[in-house]
């Protein structure tokens, strides 16, 4: 790691895309399909086990699950918006509680290089996209795979300035513990910092993120 002083913790899904991958997978699977998903907002099921079951439905080729990743909409831009955090001494961390498979495909696909901490798995076509846990990570927890909160503490601890930027449920506790100018939110987690009468900073497009990092008003 080339920058010791100043690290960018993000979400990929909704966060970095427009959309969602398992949302996505879901458009091409039977209505009944959202079951787990549904077992996981009441509590029935963890978030790991619903995404798993529902990658595992999938039953693409390659072609298909290239034109899936499309689907996802990576933010416009983002390799010079990435660009322009490095040259601030900025540091990426992805941080995921999806699938690492598709992110560094699309990250291959655009030419950039960063950490990537998610769930590792396997794409076999025809045959689904199997999910695995962890569990030899550091920042392994059984119920997203990836403790997204246990790696914005690890930099934290570091006495390193620490940004976290998400949109879902997952991304809670993570925003929570760095500074409020530090903490970027969008979608269900912008609300519920809202609702919490937590400070935050609301972006719209994941280059807006750069920018106030970068010096500009947010």
């Amino acid at each position: 790691m080339q920058n010791k002083g100043k690290i960018l913790v993000s979400d990929f899904d909704g966060t970095m895309t427009e959309r969602d991958f398992f949302k996505i997978a879901l458009s091409h699977l039977p209505p009944d399909a959202a079951a787990p998903w549904v077992n996981y907002e009441v509590g029935k099921t963890s978030h790991f086990d619903a995404l798993s079951e529902i990658f595992s439905g999938l039953r693409a080729d390659e072609h298909e699950f290239a034109a899936m990743l499309d689907e996802m909409h990576v933010e416009n831009n983002l390799p010079e918006a990435l660009q322009r955090l490095q040259q601030a001494g900025w540091f990426l961390i992805i941080a995921s509680a999806g699938c690492a498979v598709y992110i560094e495909k699309i990250m291959l696909n655009l030419g950039i290089k960063a950490v990537i901490y998610a769930n590792p798995g396997d794409f076999i076509p025809g045959k689904g996209l199997y999910m695995k846990p962890p569990e030899q990570s550091p920042f392994f927890m059984a119920e997203t795979g990836i403790d997204k909160a246990a790696i914005v503490r690890h930099y934290l601890d570091q006495g390193l300035d620490t940004a976290f930027a998400g949109d879902g449920r997952p991304d809670l506790a993570s925003a929570l513990l760095v500074r409020p100018e530090r903490r970027f939110a969008r979608g269900w987690l912008a609300d519920e910092l809202e609702r919490r009468r937590e400070p935050f900073v609301r972006f719209e497009r994941w280059r807006h993120i750069a920018h106030c990092l970068c010096g500009g008003a947010a």
